[in-house]
């Protein structure tokens, strides 16, 4: 019999905002799979993921909904090898929403061989949603992993159980991801991550390019080639691709790795969304917009003040109780409305549209990781509204890049640099005094290959300046 070892027991769950028809295309369960080789132990590492569309297993009008996951795998004999069960709960009004789905994560490591995962949704009334899936445990050393695809990625930590509802962890990453990975116009950065294992006499320097494969396999997207190389024994590649901009549909990211005369390639799905009713961080309309708002609640709208608050004014909110802090909101905005009395206070209408534009433009790694009001960028939007002029270069090497620069008032120029390579951009470099970027930035837009500096010269070019200076 072979041998397989499954470690399913840390699977997680991850609730998908509502779309119409749901991800998982209307089937009430959806399952695949993604493998990675392990080239010291001659196995392979079989990662799960399962959708699990929630009105098929929500029944009645009660508040809390509950089913059990089953997970089996079994051998060509049929021969069970394992077998593992867990229960989810899920707010009523979640799963009953149109189109609302929860995706499960689960793993396994497989000596070569051929074996079928059984996946199965049991409600507590109702009938259980089932499917399988075939898949085969590499026979020999693969050139290339299968490909990951993901709509957000943040940095793994120290310790594994950080991993998320719906993240699989590889290469020091975690991965949001899904069957189908599902994007929108507000979250349009796909992630990729896949492992080359370079065969005998393969050159270890090579070129990486990722194309968007439309209807009949037209590319509509394509990344300029970037250089990778490995080690003997193989190596990660990753990256993301900004897809703002593309309509909404069904597509296939292409992975192309060039060593030396030899390319293999990797495909794998994804959906861009249409565009997303959701807002975050949006106030109850009415004249008094605190009144009824729950603790948390005036704790999120509380929060990205701290680039309002004056130094007085610091410190004050976090001691108060639930009444002290919709006061304290309440009188902070009162003394910013230049027209008291009409119903509408204007700066703080504007700044929580800001707020929200923020959120879904520049969130790292999920709504649930960093929101965007918090990142760099979402604090320069928020000190100074939207940018007179944007230079953006998503797919820029050796990583992305964009700069905004203001030109009302004192001229400002800020420039963020995606040094993670997932989508997580830092300002290294601005003249505005109140931000602080980083030592000698400008040599941090180019490789060191790169003699003629041409990101460089396209940020000065933009910036309309021959010598790109750090402040003192």
């Amino acid at each position: 019999m072979k041998m397989v070892k499954v470690a399913l027991a840390s699977a997680g769950l991850l609730l998908v905002a509502a779309t119409p028809g749901g991800q998982s295309g209307g089937q009430p369960l959806t399952v695949s799979a993604v493998r990675f080789y392990s080239p010291a132990s001659a196995t392979t590492t079989i990662e799960g993921v399962c959708e699990v569309r929630l009105g098929a297993v929500a029944s009645g009008v009660s508040q809390t909904v509950r089913y059990r996951v089953e997970v089996a795998v079994s051998d060509t004999t049929g021969l069970e090898l394992q077998r593992s069960d867990w229960t989810r709960e899920v707010p009523g009004a979640v799963a009953r929403a149109a189109g609302a789905t929860a995706v499960e994560t689960f793993d396994f490591r497989a000596a070569p061989g051929r074996y079928r995962i059984v996946v199965r949704a049991v409600p507590e009334a109702g009938a259980a949603v089932e499917r399988a899936l075939d898949v085969s445990a590499y026979a020999v050393r693969p050139p290339l992993s299968d490909l990951l695809l993901a709509s957000a990625v943040r940095a793994a930590g120290s310790d594994s159980a950080a991993a998320a509802a719906g993240e699989i962890q590889r290469g020091g990453l975690l991965l949001r991801t899904a069957p189908v990975p599902h994007l929108s116009p507000t979250e349009a950065m796909l992630s990729y991550y896949a492992e080359v294992y370079p065969w005998p006499g393969a050159s270890l320097d090579g070129r990486l390019t990722a194309a968007v494969l439309g209807g009949a396999g037209r590319s509509l997207v394509r990344t300029a080639p970037r250089p990778v190389q490995f080690a003997p024994e193989g190596g990660a590649v990753r990256g993301s691709v900004d897809l703002s901009g593309l309509p909404p549909g069904a597509y296939v990211l292409q992975l192309a790795v060039a060593l030396g005369d030899s390319t293999v390639v990797g495909e794998a799905p994804f959906v861009m969304g249409a565009p997303s009713t959701e807002r975050a961080v949006a106030p109850a309309a009415g004249s008094d917009r605190f009144e009824g708002v729950s603790e948390a609640g005036l704790d999120s709208l509380y929060a990205p003040l701290v680039y309002l608050l004056e130094p007085g004014e610091q410190g004050v909110y976090e001691g108060l109780s639930v009444e002290g802090k919709r006061r304290f909101l309440r009188e902070f905005w009162a003394k910013k409305d230049p027209t008291h009395g009409t119903g509408v206070n204007q700066p703080m209408e504007q700044f929580y549209a800001l707020v929200g534009f923020a959120n879904e433009t520049f969130r790292e790694g999920g709504a649930a990781q960093i929101p965007g009001w918090r990142t760099d960028r979402g604090r320069v939007f928020l000190r100074n509204g939207s940018w007179d002029d944007i230079l953006r270069r998503p797919m820029a090497s050796p990583l992305p890049y964009e700069v905004w620069r203001y030109t009302r008032g004192r001229q400002r120029y800020y420039v963020f640099l995606d040094r993670s390579g997932i989508g997580h951009y830092q300002l290294i470099g601005t003249n505005d005094r109140q931000e602080t970027g980083l030592p000698n930035w400008p040599n941090m837009l180019d490789d060191a290959s790169d003699y003629a500096r041409h990101n460089y010269t396209d940020v000065a070019r933009f910036l309309g300046i021959t010598t790109l200076d750090v402040p003192q």
